[in-house]
């Protein structure tokens, strides 16, 4: 039972849900069974252990009139039920499907008191709902064509709206298209492109000069993807982010707020790989795109909290433009919103951050101390920062010591995937710099090079700047 789809599906529910289908299963307008109920309880307090067949029997059929295949049938009436519920959550979730539904079902009734008054209500409706954008353009040629069926009962000669049908169906697919092209290009930065592939803006481009009506010129959602796409194709291009940062601020008022997310964070992440290719400019850049989603809350979750990765990427980019103080009244002015259960951890460990980078060591390590993340990575960067600070202060002593420790850490965290193999690289290279006498020139040469040829090794730029020292 624990392994079966219902109780999949069944996991899958907030208290929230939960609550809502027990209400359902308890009305007479859902259910008239009380073995589903049982059935219901029974799997919510033992379904996910390994219960005994028989005992699941005699909890659902107290009567004794139960079987197996009594059972399994009530597991398989159950999942039909939950499954129309899942069906409206998702309904609920998009007004402009639900509204078309009912527009479809009183048209059909016949009923044209309710069918025009459902069409000005839909028609209100489209431009605020929280529906991606594009389904805007598809509701709309739906609509269309719904106006359409209703219209054509009563007039033979009525005109087929082709227009205005083929405008809305063009929006729509031109957005898909556009969309879909910038995930495929956004991923594409991260794996090796095929090297006979032609790159998505190429053939779009030639696409999108035959659709009529130029809705990546017209719509803003099209246009939006458009010049984003474009941007990723020309990552050196400065002109165009700074075009589609333009156009994403003017329309960002008419666009729901997970299609503005997602176009914020395809503009950052682009910035990102753009600062790790060694492109200052990117930065600047990068920064006001996270200060314009932090404004708008579009870098924060459902419940207002903004997450210990943005608020270290935000501080991350103030220091590497070593602005200072911005840096420090970011990290206070943000504190309260970071996650309850973590807030003093992840403020203390990003202080920490700030004053490692100022060159403050004793305050870092006084912070550092106090600070204990679950998460792997933050574990191993906080580790790197005492490593540092440890080289520079000569306490050569705690760094053995936490070198040692690094390396053992390392062997029980095997999950941490090409990073385990990175941070050990940065403490093998870093003892052997411990071992390395003053004077060995040719010992530093050789370090060096064995440096630079290893494939994978953190603070690389780091550990050859120290090596270059002691020749």
């Amino acid at each position: 039972m624990k392994d079966s789809t219902l109780m999949e599906a069944l996991g899958s529910l907030s208290a929230w849900e939960m609550r809502h289908f027990r209400l359902r299963l308890e009305s007479p307008c859902f259910n008239r069974k009380a073995t589903l109920l049982r059935l219901l309880d029974y799997l919510l307090n033992e379904g996910r252990q390994e219960s005994d067949l028989d005992a699941a029997v005699a909890a659902v059929f107290p009567d004794g009139m139960g079987s197996a295949s009594k059972f399994r049938h009530e597991m398989t009436t159950l999942l039909g039920l939950l499954r129309q519920y899942f069906i409206e959550l998702e309904l609920e979730s998009s007004p402009l499907q639900r509204h078309l539904t009912l527009v479809r079902a009183l048209r059909k009734r016949g009923l044209e008191k309710n069918y025009r008054q459902a069409i000005r209500e839909s028609e209100s409706l489209a431009p605020g709902t929280e529906d991606p954008a594009f389904s805007r353009s598809l509701f709309a040629f739906s609509l269309e064509k719904e106006k359409y069926e209703w219209e054509k009962r009563s007039s033979r000669h009525l005109e087929y709206p082709l227009q205005s049908l083929t405008t809305h169906l063009n929006a729509w697919y031109a957005g898909q298209l556009l969309q879909m092209a910038c995930n495929d290009t956004a991923q594409a930065a991260l794996r090796s492109r095929e090297t006979n592939a032609e790159a998505p803006a190429g053939w779009i481009e030639r696409i999108i000069g035959h659709i009529p009506d130029t809705p990546h010129e017209h719509t803003p959602e099209a246009a939006l993807y458009y010049h984003g796409l474009h941007m990723l194709e020309a990552p050196e291009n400065g002109g165009q982010v700074e075009l589609f940062r333009a156009l994403f601020e003017q329309h960002i008022g008419s666009l729901p707020h997970t299609e503005a997310r997602e176009l914020l964070m395809l503009a950052i992440n682009h910035g990102i790989r753009r600062i790790n290719a060694g492109d200052r400019e990117a930065i600047r850049r990068t920064l006001d795109f996270y200060l314009f989603g932090l404004d708008k809350m579009l870098l924060h979750d459902e419940n207002g909290a903004l997450s210990k990765f943005t608020y270290n990427n935000v501080l991350m980019t103030f220091l590497a433009l070593e602005e200072w103080d911005k840096a420090a009244a970011f990290l206070e002015t943000y504190r309260a919103q970071l996650p309850a259960k973590e807030q003093d951890n992840i403020f203390r460990y990003n202080t920490a951050v700030y004053r490692f980078r100022r060159g403050d060591f004793d305050g870092a390590l006084e912070l550092l101390r106090n600070v204990n993340f679950p998460d792997p990575m933050y574990n191993l960067e906080s580790r790197k920062m005492l490593l540092k600070i440890y080289y520079e202060q000569q306490a050569f002593d705690a760094l053995d010591s936490l070198l040692e420790n690094l390396l053992t850490w390392l062997r029980r965290h095997g999950e941490i995937g090409y990073q385990r193999e990175m941070y050990r690289n940065l403490a093998r290279f870093t003892g052997r710099l411990l071992r390395l006498p003053a004077q060995d020139r040719e010992g530093a040469r050789r370090l060096a090079q064995k440096i630079r040829d290893t494939p994978l090794v953190a603070e690389r730029a780091w550990l050859l700047e120290k090596v270059e020292g002691r020749r």
